[in-house]
């Protein structure tokens, strides 16, 4: 009771009152007895007048109700403008045309979509199938393109059934084509230089000449190889004709090499042509309206209406303006002004129309002496099938056309092209070799990557037919005729394609009929779902078909994985076949689909594998950049402590470090793909089982190291792709070191056959540490205690990290990509090892010289994997 009882100091106030009045004392009796009022302004006179500014001026942005009183705002103001103070009209409706957005009906009608489609397609390229993608993939913006990445229903599992047992379709229209014209002697010695026949076979070789195949091959820089390589090609050539002594090329590359390669041809074919290179490329604009009619642009500039149009448009203008300006002369000023603003308003929506009325397009073109290279980006649309069930889909969705015709009076292309003997010679041919070929069960069955060239029907008028419908007949028709269907041998005559000429194809795209009259027709008919037959008004549309062969066999798998054929039809006929394959039982794949299917055959899929390259380096860059944040933007609790772990590099692949590259050195790294060099590692790594026990007796060292030492050099600084195949449980992923086992780690792996391997001790943190040294710190300063630990010296520090499981496991490489292989059926991956560092191993291990260990970066488990190239 005595605190209650208890007398408040200094006249009823309390300690912290007291205090209080006191500081308030002194305060005051520092402060000045008088101020001067105009120093004072002068001082602060600046600071006086943007206050006086920002008073006075108003945003648009503020609030309406924030300009007026309380006592002024009404309910019916957001209903009614006139409802407002005149003062604030204005800015009112300002506002309102600012951020209004058009209804719906407005923004769905066709004029308008359109335009909102081409103003979409400023900064990257729709593909024909971009509004097809759209609402049934996520979309990513790579490499100047809308891509579709995956589908939003659809996971990995999912494609890989679809390649194994049916049938998947990809839009790969992305690639870019560059047409070479000229002679055959002038297009090899400029072509030649960029290639090298130790990676392969070449664009002269023999086989690829004919153009019976395609080739493919890694181009390099200008005489650079093996270093600085521009990017990975697939070409072919037209077939050889008597008619035409010019020879063509199709190069088809990646979009992010593009302007590199391009650059580069035109530098090698100006050296073996001995002159500059002239820039014949044409600029052309193209209006909606012709586009929605179907009116290519080359006849748009052949026409050059668009030019004269505009000037009739001027002169009217003119023309009109003139007379109405010396009427309105005698109207007040107040009419005047009015009609001024008309006129500004008019201005400025009719310039926003006419460039939104008006696409350019460029269409690029070089002469390097006789030799033309044209640029088809954007201008062929290919497609992409894998899969068994290919074979059946594209048979269903390809049916030739009949190029037979009784009137002559009209003109048709196929009319012109087909009445040369020679030409329907060859179509007869293509006809009954893609009779045969549709018999096969699997397009591994025929040559690989042959060509083959045909004329098709316009897959629109064609009812596809159910699932179940007539599968017993075709089955027994492919057991039956199947044999027949092998022996067939690709010829010229088989792979030569209208599709070749320019002229040709401008006319397919532009004669082709728009759904809404295909549609039209359809209703028409008393039988619904009924085939069109139009006659000689229906699309004649000349096409290409590519074979890919796949993996090859192995011992794990024994068909060819991920066979299947490539599409290469005409621009402007894309969504057509798509729709088409996609009722025939084609399933629609993206971009993840493409790595997932080079994840599991385990070969190289540009750019991501190609870390010597420009456009690797920066798929790369873009890699890290994403991990960097994705991992900041977590807490420290939630994320993996990498010092701990003992991980130098976890966002990215050290390649210079690998290699013991500097970054002065100029040349870098590259990757070996001398096929004969190659080989002979090949004889040296992949050993089986059975091999072990003959290699550890009769081959010697001498013999084992002699390949390496010839190979290093002359590739000193170079990485080597590798096969990674997991023992036991446990995948590789991203960024995981491949390091040397020691002797101990192999013998604990025969002694026991549950050992997965070893296991990295954790290592200190010194931040963290420093961390919890302050939060003891703290705490102790709290409670009083002023006998505080001693901080740990650096040198103790030094002696308590355990550095002996790096010290005695080389890091020899990292994986690039890995995961469970559905294929396989137990982790797999991919990634780069440095030559050196295959060395090292087989010095270390002569018997295990494929044994490797591998540590994912968010781990210290070691887990036993094979190597093979």
């Amino acid at each position: 009771m005595d605190q209650f009882n208890r007398k408040r100091p200094h006249g009823g106030m309390t300690k912290n009152q007291a205090k209080k009045q006191k500081f308030n004392e002194n305060i005051l009796s520092e402060a000045p007895q008088a101020i001067d009022v105009i120093e004072y302004a002068r001082s602060r006179a600046a600071e006086l007048q943007l206050l006086d500014e920002a008073t006075k001026k108003r945003k648009v942005s503020q609030a309406v109700n924030g300009l007026m009183s309380i006592s002024m705002r009404r309910r019916a103001m957001s209903h009614n403008v006139k409802r407002m103070p005149r003062r604030v009209r204005e800015m009112v409706t300002i506002k309102a045309n600012k951020h209004k957005k058009p209804s719906r009906k407005h923004r769905r009608r066709p004029k308008n979509l359109l335009q909102e489609y081409i103003r979409r397609q400023k900064n990257k390229v729709w593909l024909e199938t971009h509004i097809w993608h759209a609402k049934r993939f996520k979309m990513a913006e790579k490499w100047g393109y809308k891509i579709p990445y995956q589908p939003t229903n659809k996971s990995a599992r999912a494609s890989y059934r679809a390649t194994q047992h049916h049938c998947q379709m990809i839009d790969v229209s992305y690639l870019c084509c560059i047409e070479i014209l000229g002679k055959e002697e002038n297009i090899l010695n400029g072509v030649s230089s960029l290639c090298n026949s130790q990676t392969g076979p070449t664009v002269g070789a023999k086989m690829y000449l004919e153009g019976t195949r395609e080739g493919n091959c890694v181009l390099y820089k200008q005489n650079q190889y093996p270093q600085r390589p521009i990017c990975p090609a697939t070409f072919f050539w037209r077939p050889k004709s008597e008619r035409e002594p010019l020879r063509q090329l199709w190069i088809w590359c990646h979009p992010s090499s593009f302007e590199e390669l391009w650059k580069e041809l035109e530098a090698c074919m100006s050296m073996s042509e001995k002159c500059e290179v002239q820039d014949i490329s044409v600029e052309l604009s193209c209006s909606i309206e012709d586009m929605r009619k179907g009116q290519t642009l080359a006849d748009i500039a052949n026409s050059s209406m668009l030019n004269n149009n505009s000037k009739e448009d001027k002169m009217s203008t003119i023309s009109e303006e003139g007379p109405k300006q010396e009427d309105r002369s005698k109207e007040p000023k107040e009419t005047q002004d009015k009609t001024k603003k008309q006129k500004s308003k008019k201005r400025t929506s009719t310039e926003k129309a006419s460039e939104e009325k008006f696409v350019k397009v460029i269409n690029r073109k070089s002469q390097i002496g006789k030799v033309f290279m044209t640029s088809l980006k954007d201008r062929l649309v290919r497609h992409r099938f894998i899969g068994p069930e290919s074979q059946r889909i594209l048979a269903q969705t390809l049916r030739i056309a009949d190029i037979m015709f009784n009137n002559k009076e009209t003109s048709y292309w196929w009319k012109e092209y087909y009445e040369d003997k020679k030409h329907s010679l060859d179509f007869n041919q293509q006809r009954e070799f893609w009779d045969g070929v549709a018999q096969c069960q699997s397009a591994a069955e025929l040559s690989p990557h042959a060509v083959i060239g045909l004329t098709v029907r316009d897959p629109r008028v064609i009812r596809a037919m159910k699932r179940n419908e007539n599968s017993d007949t075709v089955s027994e028709s492919m057991v039956v005729e199947g044999i027949e269907a092998v022996k067939l041998m690709v010829s010229q005559e088989v792979s030569n394609s209208p599709i070749w000429d320019e002229e040709i194809r401008k006319t397919v795209t532009s004669t082709k009929k728009s759904d809404f009259e295909i549609n039209q027709l359809k209703s028409e008919h008393l039988v619904p779902g009924s085939e069109l037959m139009l006659g000689e008004e229906e699309s004649r549309i000349p096409v290409l078909v590519i074979q890919n062969p796949g993996t090859n066999p192995s011992a794990h798998s024994h068909s060819h994985y991920g066979n299947g054929w490539d599409l290469i039809l005409p621009a402007g006929w894309s969504m057509a076949f798509w729709v088409a394959s996609i009722y025939h039982g084609a399933r629609a794949g993206g971009l993840r689909e493409l790595q997932c299917l080079a994840n599991e055959q385990q070969i190289e899929h540009f750019p991501e594998d190609y870390p010597d390259t420009s456009a690797g380096r920066e798929e790369e860059a873009r890699v890290k950049s994403e991990k960097e944040a994705e991992h900041s933007r977590r807490p420290p609790a939630k994320r993996p402590n990498f010092t701990k772990l003992d991980v130098a590099n976890p966002f990215s692949w050290a390649w210079d470090q690998l290699v013991h590259c500097d970054k002065e050195d100029t040349s870098g790294f590259h990757v070996l793909r001398d096929r004969k060099d190659l080989n002979t590692l090949r004889k040296v790594v992949n050993i089986s089982l059975g091999q072990k026990k003959k290699c550890s007796k009769s081959s010697e060292s001498v013999e084992r190291f002699a390949p390496y030492q010839d190979i290093l050099s002359r590739h000193q600084k170079s990485l080597v792709f590798v096969k990674i195949s997991v023992n036991s449980k446990g995948c590789p992923e991203e960024m995981g070191t491949i390091s040397i086992p020691t002797k101990e780690d192999v013998r604990k792996m025969k002694a026991d056959k549950y050992f997965v391997g070893p296991l990295r001790s954790q290592q200190p943190d010194p931040e963290l540490e420093d961390k919890k040294e302050k939060k003891k710190r703290a705490k102790l300063l709290k409670k009083g205690v002023l006998n505080l630990q001693p901080q740990k010296t650096p040198e103790n520090r030094e002696v308590a990290k355990d550095n002996v499981d790096d010290g005695e496991r080389e890091i020899i490489g990292y994986v690039k990509h890995g995961g469970f292989s559905l294929n396989n059926g137990h982790g797999a991956g991919k990634g780069f090892c440095s030559l050196a560092g295959l060395e090292k191993l087989s010095e270390s291990l002569p018997d295990e010289r494929n044994l490797v260990l591998i540590r994912n970066p968010r781990t210290l488990q070691y887990r036993f994997a094979r190597l093979s190239l």
